[in-house]
């Protein structure tokens, strides 16, 4: 009967495997050796990260700044002061490693925009200059969020071989007695879940997300009214309050009901194809956190 642990080794060692198998796989470990801080880790990457969530190091990268020509349709990069460039161009990754799948697979063009708030833009426009200013955007590649999923097959392996090099193997799915017993005594983390390139601090640019979040539990008014002023339309809104009065309400953060699960991929799909103008890197921690104030949960 083949091991769990080296079945994950190979996944983790396949540079095409399915990243969301191996985590689910990982998670299916983690809990059988009731290794917490795995677990979460686990947790936030197959669910996406929440607005307050420290966002692991591999999930930050810089965008590029550039404009649209608007005879070319061409992007040319834009020159800002260094100290400002850094802080405009941080993204904190947050979606899912499903949403990140999706997105490389439906992606066609290789690069990904990031939407500048408002009050950025204007700025941006402003600092040009020019009688036709042109239209600035923070641009993001398909090697960015490979880069993701290529740090967490790292993790992982690396996680599974020294779980062998102890003598934690299993036999199917199934661990021994003393397996787990060493497992719970040792804590078997994966080394630098917050860790791979280096600390980066993302400043005071001020947010197209508004920071907070009151919302009263059980009152769906708030809830919409906290949405709408982070640009979730009106229909989508009703569309949600229909799908939680037909889901039973949830006892985590984990575990939205199926309505409410398909309403928000739906949005973030809506967003990652430009529909709905919310940061694709903050939709998912938006919407689980603020359902998750509703029902009670945080």
């Amino acid at each position: 009967m083949t091991s769990i642990i080296l079945e994950l080794q190979e996944l983790a060692a396949n540079p095409n495997s399915d990243v969301e198998e191996l985590l689910n796989k990982t998670y299916m470990v983690a809990r059988k050796l009731k290794i917490s801080k795995l677990i979460d880790w686990c947790q936030n990457e197959l669910s996406g990260y929440q607005i307050d969530d420290d966002i692991p190091d591999y999930r930050k990268f810089y965008g590029q700044l550039k404009v649209l020509h608007p005879y070319t349709g061409q992007y040319i990069p834009f020159h800002v002061p260094d100290e400002k460039k850094q802080l405009l161009t941080l993204i904190e990754f947050e979606p899912s490693i499903g949403v990140i799948r999706n997105l490389l697979l439906n992606n066609t063009n290789g690069f990904f925009e990031k939407p500048i708030p408002n009050e950025v833009r204007t700025w941006l426009i402003e600092i040009q200059e020019t009688a036709i200013p042109f239209e600035p955007k923070i641009i993001f590649y398909k090697s960015d969020l490979m880069n993701i999923q290529s740090k967490i097959r790292n993790m992982v392996l690396d996680w599974a071989l020294t779980l062998e090099e102890e003598g934690i193997l299993g036999e199917g799915i199934q661990f021994s007695k003393t397996e787990k017993e060493l497992a719970m005594t040792n804590q078997f983390n994966i080394q630098n879940m917050q860790g791979f390139v280096g600390n980066i601090s993302g400043g005071n640019i001020q947010q197209n997300i508004h920071d907070g979040i009151h919302i009263e539990k059980g009152n769906f008014d708030s809830l919409a009214e906290y949405l709408a002023k982070n640009g979730i339309p009106d229909l989508e809104l009703s569309e949600l309050k229909t799908a939680i009065n037909e889901d039973s309400p949830p006892i985590s953060t984990k575990n939205f009901g199926k309505h409410v699960s398909k309403w928000i991929g739906n949005i973030v799909t809506k967003v990652s194809n430009g529909i709905i103008d919310i940061p694709i890197t903050t939709i998912t921690g938006l919407l689980t956190k603020a359902i998750s104030k509703y029902y009670g949960l945080s």
